[in-house]
């Protein structure tokens, strides 16, 4: 690594002008150059900042929330004869949920590939506009065979998603305002999850018609899907400096504003020595243990944790309801989270540790009173708590998004994230055996571990990242001058990787 940054220096700057004007720059650099070596003044900043918030935020919400809830409509339909009128039998449902990631991991690095190289807003445009036609189709399926297909295709049609917001956050915020952006998008996990439920228990009252109660639920959400990508497509921009609702001197704002971050705005060359650069990052392995250890439970979670509540003694409509906390929980913390580390900053990877306290303590609750005849409400309160590690998701989002530099090593970066993400979620249901139906003890013991396992990967995480920073700043001198700064936003702009500029350090 160190090999990597002192292959950039020179005697009399860390930067040589000539040379990397030779070298091809991102979206925005003629912006970049326009703007001066003055910080942008805070009242100018946030005129742009409260732009981009109010032109951004409203879309990407409402597209993310259906982006979770259409994944994980099938466990709202379960409640309502689904298994039963597609003929479900043993494990079959477990292979339906899970192949909706099969889908997703298959096209990860396509996904990535595409959005580095191509127009992000029409990619995620036609996502969404797709995955709203397969979520009609599934008013058609008759057996086991149809819904594996047209899972697999869901997984596919989502893929984009998630690295897309990532990109899309990073391209317009800075590194400061990314956090609290990351986590209300993400809330919308939560947010979604209750107007899900509470949709689906009104829809499931809809009885005597030519379509079943289920049938509505994925009719709705198609068509609210398709409305959205059509809206994404006209109403989102493709970079800062295209941005339409900006002035021209706002979009040099904007563009300066990011290029502060020292990671560039957008580039379309994929440079395969970045590969690499992904591969040998230590920061990547942690990523990938630590989404591992979180994502095999919420596999699982996703899929069964109604039948889980249901197997506490409650009914199909009054499982919905008695859901809902939990997704406050999670929309609750991410919001709170998202808040404090905007404020006070360097919080990101305690949003990754923290979160998961409430959870362990959750769901090793759940499992001490598993079979002791204990209040099936108090089991509710405790199995509520575990929703608390949704926020570490996008906290490990804005790891990827703020400290990973180059764009082609942060497509595959996020290539792999996902994979792994995929990999967690195929294998994820399966712990939960039909044997061990209601209580599911086997799949509850080996969430526990998982939980605790990923806690020791971030507390590894956030200590490896002090060192580095420290080791930078004893080797190449802390950053502390604007023109240092200004150095080392020119080498983000020229697509340099977090391991070649010697003026980033990771945020925390």
């Amino acid at each position: 690594m160190a090999g990597d940054i002192e292959a950039i220096q020179v005697q009399e700057s860390r930067i040589e002008d000539a040379a990397l004007k030779a070298m091809p720059a991102d979206e925005g650099y003629e912006l970049f150059e326009e703007s001066t070596a003055a910080p942008v003044s805070a009242e100018a900043g946030k005129a742009v900042l409260r732009k981009l918030d109010l032109h951004l935020l409203p879309l990407m919400c409402i597209l993310y929330g259906l982006n979770y809830v259409d994944k994980v409509a099938m466990g709202y339909a379960v409640l309502f004869n689904f298994r039963t009128d597609l003929g479900l039998h043993g494990t079959q449902y477990s292979w339906a949920s899970s192949m909706f990631y099969f889908g997703y991991l298959a096209a990860q690095y396509p996904a990535n590939y595409c959005l580095q190289r191509y127009q992000p807003q029409r990619i995620l445009s036609a996502s969404v506009i797709t995955w709203g036609i397969l979520m009609i189709a599934h008013l058609g399926l008759k057996n086991f065979a149809g819904l594996m297909v047209v899972r697999f295709l869901l997984g596919v049609a989502e893929s984009v998603v998630s690295p897309g917001f990532v990109l899309y956050t990073s391209m317009f915020y800075t590194r400061r305002e990314q956090v609290l952006r990351t986590m209300l998008w993400g809330a919308m996990q939560g947010s979604f999850s209750i107007l899900a439920s509470l949709l689906s228990f009104g829809l499931g009252h809809i009885t005597n018609t030519a379509l079943k109660p289920w049938m509505y639920i994925f009719l709705v959400l198609g068509i609210v899907s398709i409305l959205t990508g059509i809206g994404w497509l006209f109403l989102m921009p493709e970079t800062p400096n295209k941005a339409r609702f900006l002035t021209h001197e706002e979009r040099i704002i904007a563009v300066q504003r990011v290029a502060e971050n020292m990671m560039g705005v957008k580039g379309y060359e994929w440079k395969s020595y970045q590969i690499w650069h992904a591969i040998k990052d230590v920061k990547t392995w942690l990523l990938l243990a630590f989404v591992l250890f979180t994502q095999l439970p919420n596999g699982g979670l996703s899929s069964f944790g109604s039948l889980v509540i249901s197997g506490f003694g409650f009914n199909a409509f009054k499982t919905l309801l008695i859901g809902l906390p939990s997704s406050i929980v999670s929309a609750g913390s991410m919001v709170v989270w998202g808040y404090f580390s905007m404020t006070h900053g360097n919080l990101r990877t305690w949003g990754m540790m923290i979160p998961l306290l409430p959870a362990i303590a959750g769901i090793a609750a759940v499992y001490g009173t598993s079979g002791t005849g204990a209040n099936k409400y108090g089991r509710v309160v405790a199995y509520w708590l575990i929703n608390s590690y949704a926020v570490t998701w996008p906290f490990c989002l804005t790891i990827v998004g703020q400290n990973v530099s180059g764009h082609t090593k942060r497509a595959v970066t996020n290539t792999m994230l996902f994979i792994i993400f995929a990999a967690g979620n195929i294998a994820g249901p399966f712990f939960f055996r039909a044997q061990d139906a209601p209580k599911y003890v086997l799949a509850i013991t080996i969430i526990l571990v998982c939980f605790c396992i990923s806690l020791m990967c971030a507390i590894t995480l956030r200590w490896w990242m002090i060192r580095e920073n420290k080791r930078r700043d004893a080797q190449f001198g802390p950053v502390e001058s604007m023109q240092d700064k200004r150095d080392g936003m020119r080498l983000g702009m020229h697509d340099k990787t977090d391991l070649e500029n010697p003026d980033f350090r990771y945020v925390l």
